[in-house]
């Protein structure tokens, strides 16, 4: 065990040297030099380049046509990766920058201003570096260069709201069965008007029985038999809905569109994400979130709030070897049920009697 945990301790340690060594590498010989060249670089400009000799987009980019090579794809890598780094809201805000700043136009690979590209085609570039998934690549390379060898504390999962310029399909199908159910009202009429001496059947007399559908287990029963994350992310929704979400302060929002799961380590360091419609509940997102993280690093405890307590997600965090530490759901506990059934009715009695409870349950 200990010969073990020396090897493990021997290798984080040489990739923390690695990263530091590029680190100091960057800031004592690559900005002074450019500095020369362009001038005194701002904080955005230093993030970026770091950014880009970290990620080394350009090694993923990958042009296989023989003839009409396409241009310009590994500089619009660059500039699509600014257009995070400067927070710019849309395409032609970012063209609109390239122009104007000389600095980040020669970081992305364009002298002049008349090299930068159209606006189509940075919306056509863009779609096939999303496409190619690019930046997934480039994350799980970064994960396994530095932090695949390394030993975290804890792996904290929660979701975020993505509001959408969407519009919800809701009641779309519903109206096109109460069309159909409209037309088939107006056949029924017809015939009852063409047939009004014919006697009514012995059939129709009797009484119809309604059967009930069989109720589908949720989708953590249903993943907890699955073993492939790809199998778990095909129950998951990814279409625009309306999502209902208690915040911090307790209070209810609503939004339209998707959530964002992110599981993060040590240090907000984010290891895996995967995109749901805003009507999935958090809880669908953990068995494939573990999943995916405990591939990429090693790690001790799984911390989740009460959203995620459910046996099925404590269960499937020890199987990966983890300790799941997880906030106890009132709704979950009968225990805890009652001593905030307690706890309340104690308030209301000291209130009664103008009094204040100085100790908790």
């Amino acid at each position: 065990m200990s010969d073990i945990i020396s090897n493990i301790s021997k290798k984080c340690n040489k990739t923390i040297s690695n990263t530091w060594n590029k680190i100091l590498n960057i800031e004592n010989s690559l900005f002074p030099h450019l500095e020369k060249q362009l001038g005194i670089l701002s904080s955005k400009e230093e993030k970026l380049i770091k950014i880009l000799d970290f990620a080394e987009i350009e090694t993923h980019i990958h042009i296989t046509k023989i003839t009409n090579t396409p241009k310009d794809r590994e500089e619009i890598a660059r500039a699509f990766i600014s257009k995070s780094v400067y927070n710019l809201q849309t395409t032609r805000d970012l063209i609109d920058r390239l122009k104007v700043d000389k600095t980040l136009r020669v970081i992305c690979g364009w002298r002049y201003t008349s090299d930068i590209p159209s606006e189509s085609k940075f919306s056509r570039v863009f779609k096939e570096l999303s496409d190619l998934k690019i930046a997934n690549k480039v994350h799980d390379k970064f994960i396994k260069d530095y932090l695949a060898d390394k030993i975290f504390l804890y792996n904290a999962t929660d979701a975020t709201k993505i509001p959408l310029r969407e519009k919800v399909k809701i009641g779309k199908d519903i109206n096109k069965d109460k069309d159909k159910g409209k037309d088939i009202n107006k056949d029924k009429n017809k015939d009852k008007n063409s047939n009004n001496k014919t006697t009514k059947a012995k059939s129709n007399n009797k009484k119809t029985v309604k059967t009930r559908n069989p109720i589908k287990p949720t989708i953590l029963k249903q993943q907890k038999e699955m073993k492939t994350t790809k199998e778990m992310l095909s129950l998951i929704s990814t279409k625009c809905a309306v999502g209902v979400k208690q915040n911090s302060k307790g209070n209810r929002e609503v939004w339209i569109g998707g959530k964002l799961h992110i599981s993060v380590v040590d240090g907000d360091i984010p290891i895996s994400a995967i995109y749901s419609g805003a009507n999935v509940h958090d809880s669908s997102l953990a068995l494939p979130l573990i999943k995916q993280t405990s591939k990429k690093v090693n790690y001790l405890f799984d911390l989740q709030d009460a959203g995620y307590d459910a046996s099925i997600i404590k269960e499937f965090s020890k199987k990966h070897n983890h300790k799941a530490i997880i906030d106890t759901n009132p709704r979950n506990s009968k225990k805890t049920k009652e001593l905030i059934k307690l706890n309340n009715d104690e308030i209301d009695k000291f209130r009664f009697l103008s009094l204040h409870k100085n100790s908790d349950i």
